[in-house]
């Protein structure tokens, strides 16, 4: 499984971010888990439901550059469109206390989990 950090101005926010970046686990996201853990990033994704999820998200839409558009928190069984120019999701723990504001440019460090599970 690929993961990944989330850093804003050089600092990490947020570390072991599930990287989604297949067709399955852009379907699956975070369906079926029962805690969010550290979050899932979907690449070319602009749309998402929350269809058997069992808790809300704090969702943040970027554009194709990393530059945040737009934030909500996401509730169970609903179905959420990005804004216009959205190009990625970012699912995070609707608790989550990473600061991120409208208009911060966000980087990822991605690489593969070393779990077996």
């Amino acid at each position: 499984m690929k993961l990944c950090d989330i850093y804003l101005d050089d600092k990490r926010i947020s570390a072991k971010v599930k990287y989604c970046d297949t067709f399955g686990s852009k379907l699956m996201g975070l369906m079926f888990v029962k805690s969010p853990g550290n979050g899932a990033f979907l690449p070319d994704v602009k749309d998402i439901h929350m269809n058997f999820v069992r808790f809300n998200l704090r969702i943040v839409w970027l554009d194709k550059n990393y530059k945040v558009l737009h934030e909500k928190i996401a509730r169970k069984w609903r179905l959420y469109y990005g804004p216009e120019g959205a190009k990625h999701v970012l699912e995070l723990p609707e608790d989550s206390k990473c600061r991120i504001n409208i208009g911060d440019k966000l980087e990822l460090k991605i690489y593969e989990s070393n779990s077996k599970h």
